[in-house]
């Protein structure tokens, strides 16, 4: 093609009224399988011995499934092995060892000695890393001490004992590895015969964040996210009370099949979100709830601890109101029942903090109508993004709504959740590690930018493992980044605040797709330009609005370092940085020059400019 057939003219003049906000390229976590877990920093799965369970959602069923189960271990030829769901500290059951065929109950004397226990495999550790082990255990007849090993194939890394009584108790100790494992195994033992009863196991490296991995959160941080939300399917089902207070008195419950942890909690959500500078979205359940259990939520995290909800959080160690702004009403919900309550919601909210932003459901006209003169923000869900056609009719479609039903009133769109899919269970999943997802989330970003008057919130879905959809992948010890996570970093990192004009009738089908920007100080002019195609494009740039002279632009490409020509590469730990972005310089003689876009690129070209 042509390169001075539909050249590129950037001007100075704002695309519209808005400015990009940085909330655009948030980020959504949520109670899905493993989502949360493979965030948080804990080392043991089902400490509160509840039973795993698979997930109801599906990627590839043979690999899916990475929880490490607790298991017998020892003599097992002479234990008992069961839940007792009578003695319990926390959750359904504890986990009980009767060895000399004894019980929880009046100890039976008899029997030879023998070692038993449980173990759980799967353990990473590292030297130089101290892990804090916390358990609650209580026994009958038993002796000796109970110990506990880090350990693999008769190697003993690190050990500590404990005196157990006939009382719970709760018991900690610090193990520091005397090497690095991927696949360590914790065995808690006791020399029987005797009972000994175990709940509330934790094994948490010292190095996490609030009990966050550090990898993640240094990921998480460097990502910029604005804003990130915590919502999803299980908040119209979880009880959120159960996620705040002391570990031993938490609820542990099971999201799309998969059991989740009682650490990481709401309070731990928006700690999270602090650490890394973001701003917290809480979605506040509707089903089954009434106003004043928004009411009390709200309180809760945003109180004076003088208030009865904020008085419970001083209780729970966090005297100091969290302030969250941001506020949804249900998750994907809606119908008449909906609209006529979600008003009553809103002034719930309100009541319990005046300054509170928030936001809809699903938009309509009824939810318009019920809850237009409290909202801020009304939140479609895209998952269609590559057909952005489509994303855009259903951004103007909603605008018309609202001037038809909240005239006067400057309601945003806020896309709670957005990817290419929500669904594709199975193999096809992997669509979203590609290189091809990135490119259609990138354009989906210059879309938003287009449209910053209208969308200021923006959450990705979803941060972490998910399925193929997090942008952060991890295991028990490492984790890589997938090319939309980079897409993403390059927008939230690099983009000015104000969308540029480009000059001329330019068709949407001639590549590359282009967003200009403009920095807060109206001096550099960012360039964002995809190019979905299997062949390179050559187009024209004029940025001669911002001064005639050339120079040496910094440029920033994401695309195949391999260069096999294919959309569907991805990322992997053995090749963490396939698709990842590389910086050079590019020199242009004057302010309009030629430039070539490669195939299957996101290329972003920063263009310093007089004022």
């Amino acid at each position: 093609m042509d390169p001075s057939a539909h050249p590129i003219k950037v001007t100075r003049d704002p695309l519209c009224a808005g400015e990009i906000s940085p909330f655009q390229y948030g980020q959504f976590v949520e109670y899905l399988c493993n989502l949360v877990p493979s965030m948080w920093a804990e080392k043991l799965h089902d400490g509160s011995f509840e039973g795993l369970s698979p997930y109801d959602f599906v990627y590839l069923k043979e690999t899916d499934f990475q929880e490490k189960p607790w298991y017998p271990s020892g003599a097992t030829n002479r234990a008992e092995y069961t839940r007792d769901h009578e003695t319990k500290v926390d959750g359904d059951a504890c986990q009980k060892v009767a060895s000399a065929g004894q019980r929880c109950g009046p100890a039976v004397a008899g029997g030879p000695p023998c070692t038993v226990g449980i173990s759980q495999d799967g353990i990473a550790i590292r030297r130089g890393v101290a892990c804090v082990l916390s358990v609650y255990l209580r026994q009958e007849g038993v002796e000796s001490p109970v110990r506990v090993r880090l350990h693999r194939e008769g190697k003993v890394y690190a050990s500590c004992e404990f005196r157990a009584t006939g009382e719970w108790k709760r018991y900690q100790a610090r193990l520091a590895p005397s090497r690095t494992e991927a696949d360590a195994t914790l065995a808690i033992e006791f020399r029987g015969p005797g009972t000994l009863c175990v709940d509330c196991a934790s094994l948490m490296p010292e190095d996490a964040v609030g009990g966050w991995r550090r990898d993640v959160v240094d990921a998480l941080r460097a990502l910029k996210p604005g804003i990130i939300r915590f919502g999803g399917s299980a908040t119209e089902y979880f009880e959120w009370r159960d996620t705040v207070g002391p570990l031993e008195q938490r609820k542990a419950f099971r999201a799309w099949g998969g059991l989740q942890p009682t650490g990481p909690g709401l309070e731990e959500f928006v700690q999270l979100c602090r650490v890394v500078d973001a701003e917290p979205l809480i979605c506040v359940r509707f089903t089954g709830r009434t106003p004043q259990d928004a009411f009390d939520q709200v309180q809760y995290f945003n109180g004076a601890p003088d208030t009865r909800m904020g008085a419970l959080r001083a209780r729970n160690g966090h005297p100091e109101p969290y302030r969250v702004r941001y506020w949804q009403v249900g998750n994907e919900v809606g119908g008449a029942d909906y609209e006529a309550k979600l008003a009553d919601f809103c002034r719930a909210i309100r009541e319990a903090d005046p300054s509170a932003k928030l936001l809809s459901s699903f938009p309509t006209p009824g939810v318009i109508r019920g809850g237009g003169a409290f909202l801020d923000h009304v939140c479609p869900h895209h998952y269609a993004i590559a057909d952005l056609a489509g994303a855009e009719r259903d951004l103007a479609a909603i605008g018309s709504m609202l001037r038809e039903g909240a005239p006067g009133r400057a309601i945003k769109v806020g896309v709670t959740e957005w990817n290419t899919t929500a669904g594709d269970a199975g193999p096809r999943r992997a669509m979203l590690w590609t290189l091809a997802n990135a490119l259609a989330c990138s354009r989906y970003h210059n879309l938003m930018h287009r449209h910053c008057d209208a969308v200021e919130i923006a959450n990705r879905s979803n941060l972490a493992n998910s399925f193929c959809s997090g942008i952060i992948q991890t295991d028990s010890h490492r984790l890589y980044l997938t090319p939309t996570y980079y897409a993403q970093q390059l927008y939230a990192t690099l983009a000015g605040s104000r969308p540029l004009r480009l000059d001329g009738d330019l068709p949407a089908n001639i590549a590359p797709d282009v967003s200009a920007t403009l920095s807060p100080r109206g001096d550099v002019v960012t360039l964002f330009a995809v190019n979905d195609g299997l062949d390179p494009v050559t187009r024209m740039l004029d940025l001669s609005a911002f001064g005639d002279a050339g120079q040496e632009a910094a440029v920033w490409t994401l695309g195949d370092r391999e260069h096999a020509g294919e959309p569907d590469v991805t990322n992997s730990f053995g090749k963490p940085k396939r698709i990842a972005p590389v910086r050079s310089t590019f020199h242009a003689p004057s302010a309009r020059f030629a430039y070539r876009f490669p195939a299957l690129s996101l290329t972003v070209i920063r263009w310093k400019g007089a004022r």
